[in-house]
């Protein structure tokens, strides 16, 4: 499993909501807060200004682009500058579902809105999140570079304006699509960026994305840097440093953190023991493993694993 795909693979996507928008000039409409989602905004005609509150700066959207976001603020969408905003929760009691329309404003020009909001539940050292920006702003010739995402967003757009049987499972397996469409587009407009280090762009580099590829083939193997670094063909020194300057810390720190996040995916889903779960992700004693665990999420290993299970019987006593 290459990179990206592991560590998207330990991203779980809780739920995802879509509503359209139909809005005629002039119009405005404030989005509350998110907390701990991810939102996209897509054009499918016309265009828009998103503000998010506390910016200087409003995004400018024409038809075909759309922005990622996982800003914790209110968004205020709108035709221009002036026009005013109403509260979503005045426009309607709910976004709008599967099948439905959201129509705003007067009898001026039109433009049309979709709008989702994903729920992502990831462990807060999670490489993907944390190199992830706060916002991604796609313009056409970026959607373009990846093939299939224009064709992906059409029949998304069509499912959730539509009603067919088996529409909401078809929609949720269209935006786990186009989210990770989104993540390669983004990472094909970064990737000649000097001024834009991070994991994202690290997993474009010939040597440091072998690097990475290979302590997520094999995490559980003995690496060093010096193993790592021959692997790729660098020298030791010149690895070393090539991958902070990318990756924004060590190799060693980055493989006991995903050594961690594995472990974290084995406690959540099998029944291993602690003393299994680290020889599984290359600690040859329950005590090294333990050591670098708590280190790692704060607690020790037999007190993250209680505190899943503690989760876990809360839900089923719920429902």
């Amino acid at each position: 499993m290459d990179t990206l795909s592991d560590v998207l693979n330990s991203v779980r996507f809780q739920s995802a909501m879509y509503g359209l928008i139909d809005c005629s000039a002039p119009w405005g409409i404030r989005l509350p807060p998110a907390q701990g989602h991810v939102r996209l905004f897509m054009v499918v005609r016309g265009g828009c200004l998103i503000q998010f509150i506390g910016e200087s700066d409003p995004i400018s959207l024409a038809a075909g682009e759309l922005v990622l976001c996982r800003k914790d603020v209110a968004a205020d969408l709108r035709d221009a500058p002036t026009s005013p905003v109403l509260p979503i929760e005045e426009a309607c009691s709910r976004m709008p579902g599967r099948g439905q329309v959201l129509k705003l404003g007067g009898d001026g020009p039109a433009s049309s809105l979709m709008i989702g909001c994903f729920t992502l539940d990831a462990h807060q050292q999670n490489p993907f999140m944390t190199s992830l920006p706060a916002i991604i702003h796609l313009k056409s010739q970026h959607l373009q570079s990846e093939p299939g995402l224009e064709s992906t967003i059409r029949l998304l757009i069509s499912e959730v304006s539509g009603h067919g049987p088996g529409g909401d499972i078809l929609v949720s397996r269209l935006s786990d699509a186009i989210f990770v469409q989104v993540i390669r587009a983004y990472i094909a407009q970064i990737k000649h960026c000097k001024e834009t280090p991070g994991w994202l762009k690290a997993l474009t580099d010939p040597e440091i994305g072998a690097a990475l590829n290979l302590i997520h083939e094999k995490p559980e193997a003995p690496w060093t840097v010096a193993t790592l670094a021959d692997e790729v063909n660098m020298s030791r020194t010149s690895f070393a440093t090539k991958f902070a300057a990318l990756v924004k810390t060590t190799p060693i720190d980055y493989l006991t953190s995903w050594r961690m996040q594995k472990a974290i995916a084995l406690m959540r889903n099998g029944d291993e023991n602690v003393e299994e779960i680290g020889s599984a992700v290359g600690y040859t004693s329950r005590a090294a493993f333990a050591k670098a665990f708590k280190k790692e999420v704060g607690r020790s290993p037999g007190e993250y694993r209680d505190a899943l299970n503690t989760g876990k019987q809360a839900a089923l006593s719920t429902t």
